[in-house]
């Protein structure tokens, strides 16, 4: 049986690693930081609570609830991986060499 304390901390790994894969594919997909912000429709000081929480410098938000943020970040990870996609497509296409996920 997973008691309480290993259940929250699973839940807060799950979330900072999420929040995390999002901001990588924000970085490869070039979207600025506000444009991530908008696109999972966060008020700045909601951005700023999961910025911190991922940084570990901040507890798990309450707003947006962690169920309705997985949702949105998986929405928006889903989006910009298509649009990645199609980039590199794109360039192999056009006789280019696709960039380097770690290279932008």
């Amino acid at each position: 049986m997973i008691g309480p304390t290993t259940a929250c901390r699973a839940t807060v790994t799950l979330a900072r690693s999420q929040f995390g894969m999002l901001n990588q594919l924000g970085e490869e997909a070039k979207l600025s930081t506000d444009d991530r912000r908008r696109a999972l429709n966060l008020t700045a000081p909601e951005w700023q609570a999961w910025s911190e929480f991922l940084d570990r410098q901040g507890p798990l938000p309450l707003r947006p609830q962690l169920s309705d943020m997985l949702q949105r970040i998986a929405g928006l990870a889903y989006a910009l991986a298509l649009i990645i996609d199609e980039r590199r497509d794109a360039e192999i296409s056009a006789g280019g060499t696709p960039h380097d996920r770690t290279m932008g």
